[in-house]
């Protein structure tokens, strides 16, 4: 704007000098100066409006770079909210990954525990199982085993009641042979009796005859002796099991 202002000013003193060298013969001095001073005040007021104009530039510029460093604050601030902003974002990202982590562990182990409780639960259930099929079980054999000992035991008594047959008919077929193979004394008187313990071996022969308790007298007692050897071989049992190497009876005499 400066170099503007002199480059007018130059102008004006260049044709003032040009109309001041030439030679004028049809006009007047005084109307020379006042058309020069005309001239400077156009010149002062274009130079003022140019002034002004410059100032209004400048004001535009300043303006402009008041704007200017308002937006860019605007923007600086802007950026550093942003920046804030997405730290707390990121932040925000590591506090939720973190607790979705920790929620996921969490999870994790509760269903670890829930397995694991589930299997125990389990292992009990089939522990309890077994156990009751293991009493159910016990409990049959156990009812088998008083049914196989009940019915041992009824067929034990109805063996004994057949041995206790079999031997009272086995002692009977001794006394029986005993009987017949004894010679009556003459002292001896009815109503006698006597108990007779004989050991024999296999197949009846009589190796010792033992009399005791007999109601009647000596010569009774060795009739009763003579006759148990006289008998010998004794009948044996028909079932082989009541066979026994000593056999006590009574001997009591019918006739």
């Amino acid at each position: 704007m400066a170099i503007l202002v002199h480059v007018v000013l130059i102008g004006v003193l260049v044709i003032s000098f040009q109309w001041t060298s030439a030679p004028a013969p049809s006009q007047p001095k005084v109307d020379i100066i006042k058309a020069v001073a005309v001239d400077e005040k156009k010149i002062q007021a274009e130079v003022n409006k140019l002034k002004r104009a410059e100032a209004r530039k400048k004001q535009r510029a300043r303006d402009v770079e008041r704007r200017r460093k308002r937006e860019e604050q605007r923007l600086a601030k802007l950026r550093r909210e942003q920046a804030a902003e997405k730290k707390r974002q990121k932040k925000l990202k590591e506090q939720l990954a973190k607790e979705r982590a920790e929620k996921q562990k969490e999870v994790e182990r509760l269903k670890t525990e829930r397995l694991a409780e589930e299997k125990r639960l389990a292992d009990a259930q089939a522990k309890q199982k077994r156990l009751e099929e293991q009493k159910r079980q016990q409990a049959e054999a156990a009812a088998r085993q008083k049914a196989i000992a009940a019915e041992e035991a009824a067929l034990e008594r109805e063996r004994q009641k057949r041995l206790s047959g079999l031997r009272g008919q086995y002692i009977a077929n001794i006394q029986n042979k005993v009987e017949r193979s004894w010679i009556k004394p003459a002292t001896a008187k009815a109503g006698l009796s006597c108990q007779v313990d004989v050991r024999q071996i296999p197949g009846g022969e009589v190796i010792n005859v033992t009399v005791t308790h007999c109601t009647g007298d000596e010569v009774f007692r060795r009739s009763v002796e003579a006759a148990v050897y006289k008998a010998s071989p004794l009948p044996v049992p028909s079932d082989p099991a009541l066979f026994d190497r000593e056999i006590v009876f009574t001997f009591a005499p019918k006739k």
